[in-house]
């Protein structure tokens, strides 16, 4: 999940970096953003999300996308096919989750997409990934937006590494370089002949 104060200038950024235009997702009831999709394939997809121009009021966690000039990670996700058993195998890893919570939103197209999404209950984990179930009629957005790019390296770094990356190979998790460090988290997308490389602020 890439952030950015606004989803137009999001969307020319990611183009003129990768040569790929992101699909407009919709807009996120309750929250005050909207986003914005690109497909990393194998069941992987970027978004590009940012405040609604004419959202008065961001969910709390948001509010620092409005100071975003550039595209910057702010978060990322792992998917997960059960919500349950995923939270049981992070508590069997020493790590517990929060109770999942739903979501939705309406594609310019009509369509509703609705998912569950769950968190570590430890929040000095910076760099900790959020959990998502999609629902089971629900199409993947990896499958619905435009192609073009695929993730080349996801690298976390951050002061609990070990604990996070036990957590998330009890998951099965792969493709991921966990190191020690300030907390930050580095992504590199392979677009065509062109390389770009996003990080967290």
């Amino acid at each position: 999940m890439v952030a950015i104060r606004s989803l137009p200038a999001g969307i020319a950024e990611f183009e003129r970096l990768t040569g790929v235009k992101a699909v407009v997702g919709g807009k996120h009831p309750g929250r005050g953003t909207e986003n914005a999709l690109v497909s990393l394939g194998n069941g992987s997809y970027l978004e590009i999300i940012a405040p609604q121009a004419d959202a008065p009021q961001l969910f709390a966690d948001y509010e620092p996308m409005r100071t975003l000039d550039r595209l910057t990670i702010f978060t990322w996700a792992v998917g997960v096919s059960d919500a349950t058993a995923a939270a049981a195998a992070l508590k069997a890893a020493g790590l517990s989750a929060t109770p999942p919570q739903p979501g939705a939103r309406v594609t310019p197209a009509g369509e509703r997409l609705e998912w569950s999404t769950f968190s570590l209950a430890d929040r000095s984990i910076a760099i900790a990934p959020f959990f998502i179930q999609w629902s089971s009629g629900t199409k993947h957005p990896s499958t619905t937006s435009p192609g073009g790019c695929a993730l080349s390296s996801l690298t976390l770094r951050d002061p609990a590494i070990a604990r996070l990356s036990a957590g998330l190979e009890a998951l099965g998790v792969s493709g991921v370089t966990y190191a020690e460090g300030s907390s930050s988290i580095e992504a590199m997308l392979t677009c065509g002949s062109k390389t770009v490389t996003f990080r967290s602020r």
